[in-house]
């Protein structure tokens, strides 16, 4: 029997496990929309794995980020601690991050990497999981009759005797009646179906659940856009022409030719340039070039063309130009062209998240069609998080110059008046800069810094265990997202202005493509991502049902309809002095 892994369900958890157990029932798909801090998580899992041994099927549960399956490893341990039946579970991290043999090969590189040691008997520890037949060698099956789970213990287990621990997860994942792991290895195409062969995960007997899914849309797009630089097409050229391949390095020059053409970022037209006959031609180019660590650039040609002959009529291809260089980007509109089939592949999807709201959006984003939606508010959350739109400043660019001074008036008096720990998250860096040298107290503000070392950011979160300090972040940096803020030590954050994505031809065309498509392209370009990001930010300061926070959104234009419908319905708008209402009520 399978039990519920805490003695009783908590406001909304059994509405979200009736209804996780229907839709399992039924093949169908859910969406759910639960407030952070409520247990959705031990829920959704709990209710997954019952519906699925019941039917006898596989739970596949995908994060966006490694950190975020740590509660569904330990939620999957107290569900055996409390249930007569044991569940077999498996985590699967990146090949790249579960790799224990050294290597500095730069990300984009580290699966040509790894196979071309492989291919030459280089890695002991791959030698030491299969036979030259892939048959599973002895001291592998006695790791894997051994307490594993989690990617940390198949990385200790692995270490002791000296496996591939990726090989040795996957295998674990075969046996495994639950499998955590990453978006991509469901909805990245050149990842998914060698995963699921791996694992013997079959989607037409799987419960696929996605957690933290309003990721999901802009991972897919990530998935599949790609790029080459400059310098690789040069390296490229070079490598073609020494290896006899002259008509494949006249290619190569005409796409060289328009990356110098361009003055900015534009638009250009290379589809025609390769066929699949010169993808032959690119492999032999490698092979003449590639020995030992070596990584030839015309394996980054050759990755890059089979991905350009595949690119969808709606992707755009452009130059981007930046401090960096000069590269061809072939970037992604869509999610859903590639989103749809592969949820309709599984026996049944669970999408979650708390940061789903309005829900319509989203599943259109997804392309899905058919299925249930559940919003479920937690333990009394209206009482633990105040959200206020302080309608006095804005940081709309027209309005800039003047508001600067405005914006750091309000953050001084919220700080004169509030003496306890608080987060403000700027648009860009230099937004903040600008408003620093305007603050009065600035013993107590610590800034984010761009491009910190690990060490530095888990400094600043000690610093900020310490009352009254407030931290300087910028939205989408270091921040924003995925820190472990623990009890309750951030009383208020502050949204400085609204972060939209800077200008660019990708975000025009996207904006064009859904006009189209939906009708309001500006919303499912702008501000939709944009109020993702709000929100994502915003929750920094809730992660149980006992945290308390107020929420500041410092930019008018949240009190207009376009963006009210992303905010909770009980969001208080004033016109001055937010931290009187947010003392009145009892927040500060």
């Amino acid at each position: 029997m399978i039990s519920f892994p805490f003695k009783s369900m908590r406001s909304g958890q059994r509405d979200i496990a009736d209804a996780v157990e229907k839709t399992v029932r039924e093949r169908g798909k859910l969406i759910i929309q639960a407030s952070t801090g409520m247990g959705k998580t031990a829920a959704v899992l709990y209710a997954a794995v019952k519906a699925a041994k019941e039917n006898n099927l596989k739970v596949l549960f995908l994060t966006a980020k490694h950190t975020h399956q740590n509660i569904v490893y330990d939620t999957m341990k107290r569900i055996n601690d409390s249930s007569s039946e044991k569940i077999s579970f498996a985590g699967i991290n990146g090949k790249r991050s579960m790799c224990l043999f050294e290597n500095s090969v730069e990300p984009s590189l580290f699966i040509e990497f790894c196979r071309a040691v492989r291919e030459q008997n280089m890695c002991d520890f791959y030698s030491n999981t299969f036979t030259k037949s892939k048959d599973v060698k002895p001291a592998a099956i006695e790791a894997l009759s051994g307490n594993i789970s989690d990617p940390k213990s198949v990385m200790e287990t692995a270490k002791e005797f000296e496996l591939c621990p990726y090989e040795l997860s996957l295998l674990n994942a075969k046996q495994s009646t639950v499998v955590v792991a990453n978006y991509s290895h469901a909805f990245d195409p050149s990842i998914a179906l060698g995963f699921t062969i791996r694992t013997g995960i079959d989607p037409a007997s799987t419960v696929l659940v996605v957690d933290e899914a309003h990721n999901l849309p802009a991972k897919i797009l990530d998935m599949n856009s790609f790029s080459i630089s400059q310098r690789n097409l040069e390296k490229a050229y070079s490598e073609a022409n020494i290896a006899g391949y002259n008509d494949i390095a006249v290619k190569v020059d005409r796409i060289i030719a328009e990356i110098r053409k361009a003055t900015n970022e534009s638009a250009v037209d290379i589809r025609d340039i390769f066929s699949e006959a010169d993808l032959d031609k690119m492999e032999d180019i490698v092979k003449f070039h590639e020995k030992g660590y070596n990584i030839p650039a015309a394996f980054i040609l050759k990755n890059f063309t089979e991905k350009l002959l595949s690119a969808k009529e709606e992707d755009i291809i452009y130059v981007s130009i930046d401090e960096k260089g000069r590269r061809i980007n072939v970037n992604s509109l869509d999610p859903a062209i590639y989103s749809q089939g592969v949820i309709d592949s599984f026996y049944s999807t669970i999408l979650m998240s708390g940061t789903f709201r309005p829900i319509e959006m989203f599943s259109n984003l997804l392309g899905l069609e058919g299925h249930e939606s559940l919003e479920v508010k937690g333990d009394a959350v209206s009482d633990n998080r105040l959200m206020v739109i302080d309608r006095e400043v804005t940081s709309r660019f027209s309005s800039r110059e003047e508001q600067y001074s405005r914006i750091a008036d309000s953050i001084n008096d919220i700080m004169e008046k509030a003496k306890y720990n608080m987060i403000f998250f700027f648009p860009s860096y230099s937004f903040m800069e600008r408003i620093y040298p305007l603050i009065n107290e600035k013993g107590r503000v610590i800034k984010e810094e761009q491009k910190m070392e690990r060490e530095r950011k888990n400094e600043i979160m000690e610093k900020l265990s310490l009352s009254s300090s407030v931290l300087f972040a910028v939205m989408n940096g270091n921040f924003s997202e995925s820190i472990g803020i623990k009890n309750n030590m951030i009383k208020l954050i502050g949204i400085v202005g609204v972060p939209f994505e800077p200008p660019s031809i990708k975000l025009r065309a996207m904006q064009i493509y859904y006009d189209k498509k939906m009708g309001n392209g500006f919303e499912y370009a702008q501000v939709l991502p944009t109020m993702i990001k709000v929100m994502q930010a915003a929750g920094r300061g809730i992660r149980s049902k006992n945290d308390k926070c107020a929420i500041v959104l410092m930019d008018s234009r949240y009190d207009t309809p376009i963006f009210k419908k992303y905010l909770p319905n009980d969001t208080i708008a004033v016109d001055s002095d937010p931290i009187s209402v947010i003392r009145e009520k009892g927040f500060a």
